[in-house]
């Protein structure tokens, strides 16, 4: 039998040298409190800033304490590049510092990218280390269980990116870990670890979503700053570049909910920001005019149309660029680009052979650049998450092996106040470390978002073609939401679809505003979602499908919101949105209460006005310095349009005035598995020996070519001479543990191909 060895599984032997990696105090300081933790029972998170090392610190705590003492590790995230990154620092962390009792252990790397990683029907009960992305592990939870978990005693469970372990796929493999420790009386053996550095608030006060699945909340966390001030990381240097443009001009105000919702630029504006010539100029010449001082840069695009400009201008002028994308579509082909093609450009970025590397929708979360000078932020977000990873990737420190000083560069155009842009430079400040949102900044980014909501409403109500009677009589306080739900939805990076298996899912906002007429029965839909999704079986599915949906939404509308024609504010999207949301996260949206919304009673403003009998001049004075109040709401909500201000204010005198009368991170010792070559699928074969993968290949259509030479489906019938008509497909899927033999393989139609899979996918 002809074997091959491979790297997705086997052995890595203890170096018997000294490790050159020594920890950080706060890494120490990190240990000891996990140190601590680990004496009971915990389910709890370490949260680090970007380069603050938190792989470092799990894996140098978790060799010591579980690998040495043979214990069972699973490492899961939900990207294969940190599948990668937990591994590599796996490797280069095997010393006898941490692993004085053990020789060599046994680990395996698994994900959908089969070419790359292990499935999860090969686990071994041996295996002492699995690092596998969720969703394999998800698909392929019987091998897990049978062959690894049933075999433990006690288990490590690390969470990497921890913050969107609130998905559904990612509880349903915990839940399922911990309720076999149950079961067989082993509860005080499983721990789990979460790693972020994305801070939030998880007070029970505050229902954080993330309490509920690591009960014990943060074991140990870090400021940015700290880290800043010990040369951990470097200091940030923020410069800004006003670009002169306008784009404002092109936003309708739902294109700015749009951008507040869900951080995406409409199409029309983002293409108009990415072509235009004057701007990319500008950003180019700014970084050859500094070249010495920012290189190596870090570009992040808008999108990959951006990209490719950017990138058509940087090697004009002489400079060695390059670009990756999350997904890439060749448009003449249909055929997605290869992602061993991004991996690539990453190493030599790293390598210092590109000077400038160009991004979109790539290098945020756990991509270690340490060479990295300068980041130019050229598109503006919404996202605090988002920009704090961002600019996370420039502040390798000098004892981090980075440099003194990072380079922020922001790229300003104007869009006048219109879309509330995070600052960068605020999230570095001692107090903004931990990004948790100030009490009024919270209650102005819900007045921001009813501004978006009411804009359309006040430019009503200043056209004097429109009848807006009706609503003017209403009492101004009924029409401000009394509060909002915010939830966010794991998603495809290329859009607003819900994320397919092998996609890079990019986290999106959600926010639903809640009015006085609709709080009441929000609040009995979102405590009845677990009765209302009995109606569907989506089982462990976390998207519904398009009738689902629609079935659902019509559900919730009968039962719930029956005069919905009539009741302000409500809208079909904002339940199709809550109703997707529970289908991934099984959990109740969080409600945040405006509990600034009496400061937003005009009708008080206007009876000062009315019983004070103030003078022309007396009340522009008046209206004027509440208007700049810095602490008040009135320019947020009224999307800073004073006009709007106005007529509103004139609108509830003129109720008291009657005029509406009817008004009421040595080189590791890998010593790799090595398995049989039919263990591997066609295109790892193709990969290693194209020889071998021609033979086969060859065999398969002899073996389902008639004596005519018409190639024959296995499964239709359909005939072809054409060998593009068909593919070669595994009889018994490699999931399952089939082979790649000319016993196991067949030919099928491209069509009879595709329903096979689909049937597949529908077994998944």
């Amino acid at each position: 039998m002809q074997t091959i060895q491979v790297e997705k599984s086997g052995q890595i032997q203890v170096n018997k040298g000294k490790n050159p990696r020594e920890l950080y105090a706060h890494q120490n300081e990190a240990i000891k409190a996990l140190d601590q933790k680990n004496k009971s029972p915990f389910e709890g998170l370490l949260v680090l800033p970007t380069g603050g090392g938190k792989t470092l610190t799990a894996v140098h705590w978790l060799l010591r304490n579980f690998i040495d003492k043979r214990k069972k590790v699973l490492w899961i995230a939900h990207r294969h590049e940190l599948l990668d990154q937990a591994f590599e620092t796996l490797k280069f962390s095997a010393y006898p510092s941490l692993l004085s009792d053990t020789e060599r252990f046994r680990y395996r790397v698994i994900s959908g990218d089969t070419n790359k990683h292990d499935r999860p029907v090969n686990i071994q009960p041996t295996d002492d280390i699995i690092i596998a992305s969720k969703d394999s592990l998800n698909s392929g939870l019987n091998y897990l269980t049978d062959n690894w978990v049933n075999h433990s005693t006690e288990i490590l469970l690390v969470v990497d990116e921890a913050h969107h372990a609130t998905a559904k796929t990612y509880r349903k493999l915990i839940d399922s870990i911990k309720q076999n420790f149950k079961d067989r009386g082993k509860a005080d053996g499983f721990r789990m670890l979460g790693l972020t550095a994305t801070p939030f608030r998880t007070d029970k006060s505050e229902q954080g979503l993330l309490k509920k699945v690591f009960p014990d909340d943060i074991i140990f966390s870090e400021h940015l700053r700290t880290l800043i001030t010990r040369g951990i990381l470097a200091e940030p240097v923020f410069e800004n570049l006003e670009t002169e443009l306008d784009f404002y001009k092109e936003l309708t105000d739902r294109d700015i909910r749009s951008i507040e919702d869900f951080d995406k630029l409409p199409k029309k504006v983002a293409e108009k920001i990415a072509m235009s010539s004057i701007r990319n100029k500008r950003i180019v010449d700014h970084y050859v005019e500094n070249r010495e001082k920012y290189k190596p840069l870090l570009v992040f695009a808008v999108d990959i149309q951006h990209a490719i400009a950017l990138n058509g201008l940087f090697k004009k002028r002489g400079i060695n660029s390059d670009f990756v994308a999350s997904k890439i579509i060749d448009e003449g082909t249909g055929a997605t680009i290869s992602v061993k093609e991004n991996s690539e450009k990453i190493k030599r970025f790293r390598a210092g052979k590109l000077e400038v590397l160009i991004n979109v929708e790539m290098l945020t979360e756990g991509t270690d650049l340490p060479n990295v000078q300068t980041v130019f932020l050229t598109r503006p977000t919404t996202s605090t998450l988002l920009m704090t990873q961002m600019i996370g990737r420039a502040l390798r420190g000098q004892k981090a092996g980075g440099t003194e000083k990072a380079y922020v560069v922001s790229f300003i155009d104007n869009w006048e106040d219109k879309i509330n842009w995070v600052n960068p430079e605020k999230l570095t400040d001692i107090d903004g470390a931990e990004f948790v949102d100030r009490d009024i900044e919270t209650m102005k980014r819900i007045a921001r978002l009813i501004s978006i909501e009411k804009i359309e409403e006040f430019a009503r109500m200043m056209d004097d073609s429109i009848d807006t009677t009706a609503l003017e009589k209403l009492d101004f306080l009924r029409r401000v939401p009394v509060g909002i739900y915010r939830f966010s939805i794991l998603e495809s990076s290329e859009s607003a679809e819900p994320v397919s298996r092998d996609a890079e899912p990019v986290s999106r906002n959600y926010d639903v505003l809640l009015y006085n007429g609709t709080e009441e029965a929000y609040d009995s839909f979102v405590n009845d979602l677990d009765a209302v999704f009995k109606s569907v079986n989506i089982q462990n599915r976390e998207v519904l499908t398009d009738e689902e949906l629609e079935y659902l939404l019509q559900l919730t509308k009968n039962l719930y919101f029956p005069d919905y024609p009539f009741l302000l504010g409500y809208r079909d999207d904002d339940v199709k949105n809550i109703l997707r949301f529970y289908a991934q996260k099984e959990m109740e949206p969080e409600f945040i209460a405006f509990s600034e919304r009496r400061k937003c009673d005009l009708s008080i403003v206007a009876r000062h006005i009315y019983e004070n009998d103030l003078t022309l001049r007396q009340v522009t004075e008046y209206l004027t310095s509440l208007w700049n109040d810095g602490k008040s709401f009135w320019q947020v909500l009224f999307g800073y349009n004073y006009l709007y201000f106005k007529k509103q204010v004139d609108i509830e005198i003129n109720k008291l005035l009657g005029v509406y009368p009817d008004l009421t991170l040595t080189p590791p010792i890998v010593i790799p598995d090595t398995v049989p070559l039919e263990s591997l699928s066609l295109v790892e074969i193709r990969e290693r020996d194209p020889a071998e993968y021609r033979d086969i290949k060859d065999a398969v259509f002899a073996k389902y070519t008639d004596g005519k030479g018409f190639i024959v489906c296995a499964s239709s019938g359909f005939k072809s001479q054409m060998r593009r008509d068909f593919q070669i497909d595994h009889i018994i899927p490699m999931s399952e543990g089939g082979l790649t033999t000319l016993e196991n393989l067949q030919v099928l139609s491209r069509k009879a191909h595709a329903e096979k899979t689909r049937l597949d996918n529908l077994k998944r």
